[in-house]
């Protein structure tokens, strides 16, 4: 029996392809091949396809193999007239899609991730256009569904509102298809099944699932229940069987809460001793509270290129969002990173903006304390989750509706239009006060680094 899994098309305001793997889906391919079926994949977010320069002129990679999607300007949502700027299609053209569905030919069910929840006009335009060409049934999974499951299903399918695999096989025999089981340590003995691509840029990895931290603005840990971690070896073993199938120059371990597995230096251990020429990347903000000597030493040997510190914001809020990660805290992990060698460049920390309660000093002040340590800073307009503490709160205060349109979540758009947080130009302000500063700070320091030249 065939299926066919689609990685949808982004609609937002503005996309960047920062190693953008649909992971989830990979792991459901493998389950699927698991049971018996023939997987074909469309990855409509994948700019390194090797057929896709044939239906559009794709942009050029920028660092460590990241860069801009293909895009077309669309028609905004009706919801969405009062944000002024363009609206796109972000990913392979409908021409490509049309083209793969043909040689793919006919398949018995659809399977369709989703990621952001606001991304979801790009996942309903999917939809749609497999509905156009397919008369089977079509399940959407990912997080949108499981966040927002009765939105979800007005996207006209069957939606699939787990993350866990194991509930899969019942799924598909109540619609009729065979399954088998799927065992419950799937984590560890499945490999995300990257030979479905011909090509990409980078190859994508999580050695956990989950976080044992209970952040009010993070959904993490309601989504996964605990924390699964992957044994090193296989880990490992993962990542040497795709860099030999792949030959790519960069990997990166989108975790959630790498250093709380308490096995990620047995990892760095194993990828030093292979001594691979590749670079490796940590985008999703380590806790700084775990960071050792040891692990950083060891990230530095490994050729570590991109480490992000989740830092957040400084003042009460550190406190009142679950205290995961103080001043100390980050100071602390800067400085370690600093003495093992790692630079501005490839050492920043996340700070947020926007979050309820915040000040544009909170920010100022945690962009003063990461640039005085010598880390770079990347702020992120804050968006409220379900299911979080924050959205709880907001909602029982009536300064959020539950039942609020997705799209309207996307942090673009949220201070158009949400009275109780910063407006657009107050936020636009906080980003430019923040680009003075690193201004400042910079030459400061080039200032200092010259007078010691001559010192010397």
């Amino acid at each position: 029996m065939r299926v066919l899994l689609v990685n949808p098309w982004i609609h937002d305001f503005a996309a960047y392809d920062f190693w953008l793997k649909p992971l989830g889906l990979l792991y459901v391919a493998r389950a699927m091949e698991w049971m018996g079926y023939e997987v074909h994949l469309v990855d409509l977010l994948n700019r390194h396809d090797p057929y896709l320069p044939r239906f559009v002129k794709v942009p050029k990679d920028k660092k460590y193999a990241t860069g801009k999607f293909p895009s077309r300007v669309i028609e905004k949502p009706e919801i969405l007239r009062f944000v002024p700027r363009k609206y796109k299609r972000y990913g392979a053209p409908p021409e490509f899609l049309e083209w793969r569905l043909r040689e793919i030919g006919e398949v018995e069910l659809v399977m369709v991730t989703s990621t952001l929840s606001y991304w979801y006009p790009g996942v309903w335009e999917t939809i749609r256009f497999l509905k156009k060409r397919y008369d089977v049934p079509i399940v959407l999974g990912g997080i949108y569904p499981r966040l927002f499951p009765e939105h979800a299903s007005r996207s006209g399918a069957l939606v699939f509102p787990f993350g866990d695999l194991v509930f899969l096989p019942s799924f598909l025999e109540k619609l009729g298809f065979p399954s088998k089981e799927i065992p419950e340590n799937w984590f560890e003995i499945f490999d995300p099944m990257y030979e479905l691509y011909e090509r990409v840029g980078y190859l994508v990895f999580t050695t956990t699932l989950g976080c044992p931290f209970h952040c009010s603005y993070c959904a993490v840990h309601r989504l996964w229940k605990g924390l699964r971690v992957r044994s090193p070896e296989r880990v490992v073993e993962t990542v040497e069987k795709y860099l030999d199938m792949f030959q790519v120059e960069d990997v990166v371990f989108f975790d959630d809460a790498i250093l709380a597995s308490g096995r990620f230096k047995e990892v760095l251990k194993l990828i030093v001793e292979k001594n691979w020429k590749v670079r490796f990347h940590l985008p999703n903000g380590i806790h700084a509270r775990l960071l050792d000597e040891e692990t950083a030493l060891l990230m530095k040997e490994a050729n570590f290129k991109t480490i992000k510190l989740g830092y957040e914001t400084a003042g009460k809020l550190q406190k009142e969002t679950g205290g995961k990660v103080y001043d100390e805290d980050l100071v602390r992990a800067a400085r370690i990173l600093r003495k093992v060698g790692f630079t501005e460049e490839e050492v920043s920390a996340y700070i947020m903006v926007n979050m309820p309660g915040q000040t544009k000093e909170d920010v100022l002040e945690a962009v003063r304390v990461c640039l005085n340590e010598g880390i770079g800073v990347s702020v992120n307009e804050y968006t409220p989750i379900p299911g979080t503490e924050d959205w709880k709160k907001l909602v029982r205060e009536k300064k959020l509706d539950p039942d609020v349109d997705p799209v309207l979540l996307n942090n673009t758009v949220l201070p158009f239009w949400w009275k109780y947080g910063m407006s657009p130009e107050e936020i636009q302000e906080i980003k430019q006060l923040v680009q003075d500063l690193k201004i400042r700070y910079s030459k400061a320091y080039t200032g200092s680094r010259r007078s010691s030249d001559r010192k010397d």
